[in-house]
C-alpha cells in the first residue's frame, strides 16, 4: 500500500484523478497504436453527436456537465479535424448546431470494433474488482449535486467571506482601483491616451449611462480586475478595460472574468462580445481564443478612438 491509498478518504479526488489519468493514458495508445488520430476526451462529445445526429452546443455543455468555454474548445478540436460541422440554427442565430461530417461517420465506424474492446476490457476489470462501482459513482455524483464539497468544506470552515473571490457590479468609491488598475496596464503593455482619460475620470458616466456595465473581481475586499461591457447597438456588445492586477496573474482568474463576462452579456441579450486587441499582446489574444473568440476583419459596431488596435475578435454567444 503507498502513501495516497494510506490517506484514504482524504485523497479521494486525488485517487479518482490518478484513476482517469491512468485509464486516459492506456486509451489514447490504443488509438494511436491503431492508426486513429483520436482522442479520448473527444469520446462523450462524438458519442453525443452520433446519437443525437444533430445537436447544440449549449446542449452538449449541460448533457456532459462541461462548462460552455470546454465544451467549446472540444467542439472546436473535432471541427478543425473535419470529423464534425457545424451550422447557425435557423429558428435561433444564436444556438451553433454540430453534426458529424462524411469523415467523422466513417470514423465512427472503423472505430466500432475499437470501442467494443474497449467496453469488453472494462467490463472485465469491474468484474475483477467491485460490480458496483459504476452505481457508487452515481450515488458519489448525485451527493455532490445536493450540495458541493465547496460548500460543505466552508460551512466547517465558516471561513470569512473577505477572503473569497467575488464579482460585484461597479460603484464610486472603486473609482480609484478601476482607474489604478487600468492605468498600471496600459503603461506597462501599450500607452494611455486621451480616450482612456475620459473614460477612466468618469466611468458611470462614459460606460454605465451610456447602455454598459462595469464589474469588478474582489478578493478580501480589495479590487484585484475589472472589465466593462458596453452595447454597440446591434445586439452586440463591447468588451473592455478588461486587465487583472499583476499579483493575481497566472491563476486563471482572466479565464474566470471572461466566463463571468460571457454570462454577464447573455443577461443583456447581446448575441455577440466583440473587441479591439493588439496582435503584441500575445497572452491575453491566445486566451480570448481559448474561450472562443475568433479574429474578424473588422466591425461597423467598433471605433477605435484609440488609434492603437490591430485585432478585431468576436465571440458569438450561444443561449
Amino acid at each position: 500500500m503507498n502513501f495516497i491509498e494510506e490517506l484514504g478518504i482524504m485523497a479521494l479526488g486525488s485517487r479518482i484523478k490518478n484513476l482517469g489519468e491512468l485509464l486516459m493514458k492506456d486509451v489514447s495508445r490504443i488509438y494511436k497504436e491503431q492508426g486513429f488520430d483520436f482522442e479520448p476526451r473527444w469520446f462523450t462529445f462524438y458519442q453525443l453527436i452520433l446519437e443525437r445526429k444533430e445537436v447544440s452546443v449549449t446542449e452538449i455543455a449541460r448533457e456532459l456537465n462541461q462548462t460552455h468555454p470546454a465544451a467549446v474548445q472540444v467542439i472546436n478540436s473535432l471541427e478543425k479535424k473535419r470529423l464534425i460541422t457545424s451550422r447557425k440554427d435557423n429558428q435561433d442565430q444564436r444556438k451553433r448546431l454540430v453534426r458529424l461530417t462524411a469523415k467523422g461517420k466513417k470514423l465512427a465506424e472503423k472505430l466500432g470494433p475499437v470501442w467494443e474492446a474497449i467496453h469488453t476490457s472494462a467490463r472485465e476489470i469491474l468484474a475483477e474488482s467491485d460490480k458496483d462501482l459504476i452505481e457508487h459513482m452515481a450515488s458519489v455524483e448525485d451527493a455532490i449535486r445536493q450540495k458541493s464539497p465547496y460548500k460543505r468544506v466552508t460551512e466547517k470552515l465558516n471561513k470569512d467571506t473577505n477572503n473569497e473571490f467575488a464579482f460585484i457590479p461597479y460603484e464610486e468609491k472603486y473609482k480609484k482601483d478601476f482607474r489604478q488598475l487600468n492605468e498600471e496596464w496600459l503603461s506597462a503593455y501599450l500607452e494611455i491616451t486621451d480616450h482612456d482619460q475620459e473614460i477612466l475620470s468618469d466611468p458611470i458616466k462614459k460606460i454605465i449611462k451610456n447602455k454598459g456595465q462595469i464589474h469588478l473581481l474582489l478578493k478580501g475586499g480589495k479590487v484585484i480586475g475589472t472589465y466593462a461591457l458596453q452595447k454597440t447597438g446591434d445586439h452586440r456588445c463591447e468588451l473592455s478595460k478588461f486587465t487583472i492586477s499583476k499579483d493575481f496573474r497566472g491563476r486563471k482568474l482572466g479565464e474566470r472574468m471572461l466566463v463571468h463576462a460571457i454570462d454577464q452579456a447573455r443577461n443583456m441579450k447581446c448575441k455577440a462580445i466583440v473587441l479591439f486587441t493588439h496582435h503584441a499582446l500575445r497572452e491575453a489574444t491566445q486566451l480570448y481564443k481559448k474561450i472562443g473568440f475568433e479574429v474578424i476583419a473588422d466591425h461597423p459596431g467598433l471605433i477605435d478612438k484609440t488609434g492603437r488596435c490591430s485585432l478585431y475578435m468576436q465571440l458569438i454567444i450561444h443561449q
